[in-house]
């Protein structure tokens, strides 16, 4: 790796390969861009009601209205491998 950050490539490569990088950068793009819109979509809502403990309010998911954090925002945060937080109510920082 250089100095700025880029593994320089010294082979030559076929066009049908360039071609393929180029396909598989812009399908990833598009598969980080879904990624991000369902960690928009499952984001914890108040889910009203009465409830015995004021400080610590039952919350659902305003997309699936599954108990907070749902199954999908769990499979989404284990596969991204954010294990650091023991906080499940936490979300990630995302920017449109």
């Amino acid at each position: 790796m250089n100095h700025e950050g880029y593994v320089p490539i010294r082979t030559r490569l076929a066009t049908e390969d360039l071609e393929f990088l180029a396909g598989a950068r812009g399908d990833l793009l598009r598969f980080s861009e879904l990624g991000l819109r369902l960690l928009d979509l499952h984001q914890p809502r108040d889910a009203g009601g009465i409830t015995s403990d004021a400080a610590h309010p039952i919350r659902r998911c305003r997309s699936c209205m599954w108990r907070w954090p749902c199954p999908t925002f769990r499979a989404m945060v284990e596969s991204l491998g954010a294990h650091g937080d023991t906080d499940e109510t936490k979300q990630p920082a995302i920017s449109p």
